[in-house]
């Protein structure tokens, strides 16, 4: 029978009843718990660490069509998720190379750094694009989550994700309180009916308001992505508030190095990253044909990652909810061009987050290995980076499903930026709403998966007016669709001179995000203003951030 993580998720959940013991961890950061001490690294084979993620399976295909043995870098991949082990194994000199997201690079960095052997970010690998949730109780959002419960991995790959989540919706991590979690997942041994993990936990502590969970635990708990019906595994009303297929520029994955192994290696470590982004290159290239090999490469993942060749279905989920940045995406990633969610910005983010969960004490360096992108694109294919910005949404889809919508889209609503205008006005000077377009911008890049809705609103004062007169209907009619076309233009230019702005800031940016949209008098914030300010406020346009689990159903992606 084919193993599935969803469904075995369910089957072990459902063996955990509410009220079950909740085994927690205590948040310290990890210089207190590793040693900081580093024994020299042993010299012989070289052993490369993989975590359970489709961005890994790159690196397997790279090592099954021996690139490494091609350039002479051969090496043995090892399975570890375990953060900490890992870290201690590269200070033990087991491997010089540490396998991570961003925030756990950073969080065991200080480590690394009193030990004398600091580590340093070798290539990004992905970006999460789907394969991470919040997943909530009713229909929570980001901000509703102040004073509640979360649960999530202590040292775990979802830190600064459910910190930017927090901090885009105005929070910190000290305006919550986190359940940290031993395991990521449903472990495979005996927990003794004790939860272990945060996906356990949810189902056994009513008091946990939100998980941060892999796509499919997600699944489990809200009975196939939709809500839980607290059958099968899944818990009653659980829902998935976002997943990075919206937050797609949040959780990077990253090898990073010892650095006195990288000054005696830098040729080596050079063509290493060449062997792996070669891998990523190849990968895209097989999954599109589907053949013999690419089913060899999905059992061989399989075996590793899972430990059994049968779990190929779910190997081939992770890969689909990986974006590959390949050399172009770390170009643009580590030289900050044309984005703003690159190393520095994300290093600084971080480190602030992780300070807040208390997994960190003030601020630690952490340099990128600035290669030489022009020689390392030698035999590459995807080295352009203006390539990058390909549109993701279909915009004549999207435009039909907003004007369909009666409403303001609230039910599927993360976050919005609002700004005025005057009467009568037409056009937006970028330097007057610079403060407004860079949080529409910082919320835009990040939550790169979502939509973004620019509408237009204008105040409905007038048309009240002359309904209470008894004005005709059809004029009034006509003053309403005049209303309506009037915001569309407002939000058209809102729209030009907010993507004006950003290239004018050099960055890419794919227009497809951003749809314009007129209500007209439909949502007024005050239906009947009684002041001079809440006349003004009615006037105004909304960048609108729409989650697109919560409208997949309209929000189809461009092909």
């Amino acid at each position: 029978m084919k193993l599935n993580l969803a469904a075995l998720a369910a089957l072990m959940m459902a063996a955990l009843p509410l009220g079950a013991q909740v085994v927690t961890e205590n948040a310290k950061p990890a210089e207190d718990i590793l040693s900081t001490k580093a024994s020299p690294v042993k010299t012989g084979p070289l052993t490369l660490p993989v975590i359970t993620w489709g961005g890994d399976v790159a690196a397997i295909l790279a090592d099954m069509e021996g690139f490494d043995s091609a350039e002479g870098v051969d090496y043995t991949l090892k399975h570890e998720d375990d953060a900490l082990k890992q870290a201690q194994s590269v200070l033990n000199g087991e491997s010089p190379f540490f396998r991570g997201t961003m925030a756990q690079v950073l969080a065991v960095q200080p480590a690394f750094a009193k030990a004398g052997v600091p580590l340093v970010v070798l290539n990004q690998i992905t970006w999460s694009n789907g394969g991470d949730t919040v997943v909530v109780r009713g229909d929570l959002k980001p901000a509703d989550l102040k004073g509640k419960k979360i649960a999530l991995q202590l040292f775990g790959p979802h830190m600064d994700y459910v910190g930017t989540v927090l901090s885009s919706a105005g929070l910190s991590p000290r305006d919550v309180s986190f359940v940290w979690m031993k395991e990521l997942t449903l472990p495979k041994y005996d927990t003794k009916g004790k939860a272990v993990d945060p996906v356990s936990a949810f189902g056994a502590d009513a008091s946990i308001a939100a998980i941060a969970a892999i796509s499919p635990d997600a699944a489990a708990l809200t009975s196939g992505g939709k809500v839980g019906t607290g059958s099968e595994g899944s818990v009653k009303d659980a829902r998935i508030s976002l997943s990075t297929k919206t937050a797609s520029k949040v959780i990077a994955d990253v090898w990073a190095v010892r650095k006195d192994w990288l000054d005696a290696n830098r040729d080596k470590a050079q063509k290493i990253v060449h062997v792996l982004m070669r891998g990523q290159e190849a990968l895209a290239d097989m999954s599109t044909q589907k053949g013999a090999k690419y089913q060899q490469l999905l059992s061989k993942s399989a075996e590793l990652l899972f430990g059994t060749s049968t779990m190929t279905a779910d190997v081939e989920g992770m890969i689909s909810e990986a974006e590959f940045v390949s050399h172009a995406g770390n170009v643009q990633f580590f030289k900050a061009i044309g984005t703003l969610r690159n190393f520095n910005v994300l290093s600084e983010e971080i480190q602030t987050t992780l300070n807040g969960m208390g997994l960190m004490r003030g601020k630690t360096a952490l340099a990128h290995a600035e290669w030489d992108y022009a020689a390392l694109a030698a035999g590459l294919k995807n080295t352009d980076t203006s390539a990058l910005a390909s549109a993701k949404f279909d915009s004549a889809k999207l435009a039909s499903a907003i004007e369909a919508e009666s409403t303001s889209w609230d039910s599927g609503t993360l976050f919005v930026v609002e700004i005025n205008f005057d009467p009568n006005q037409a056009s937006f000077d970028a330097a007057r709403y610079a403060g407004d377009y860079d949080k529409a911008l910082k919320l835009a890049s990040t939550f790169g998966g979502a939509v973004v809705a620019v509408e237009g609103h204008s105040d409905p004062t007038g048309i009240e007016k002359a309904k209470a007169a008894g004005e005709n209907p059809l004029l009034v009619q006509q003053k309403e669709l005049a209303a309506k076309n009037l915001s569309l233009n407002r939000a058209n230019a809102v729209r030009s001179s907010y993507l004006e702005y950003c290239k004018a800031k050099g960055l890419i940016v794919d227009e497809s995000q951003f749809l314009a949209t007129g209500k007209g008098v439909s949502s007024p914030k005050f239906p009947q203003p009684k002041t001079r300010d809440e006349w003004s406020a009615n006037r105004r346009v909304v960048f609108r951030v729409l989650n697109v689990e919560a409208e997949a159903a309209d929000f189809t992606p461009s092909k």
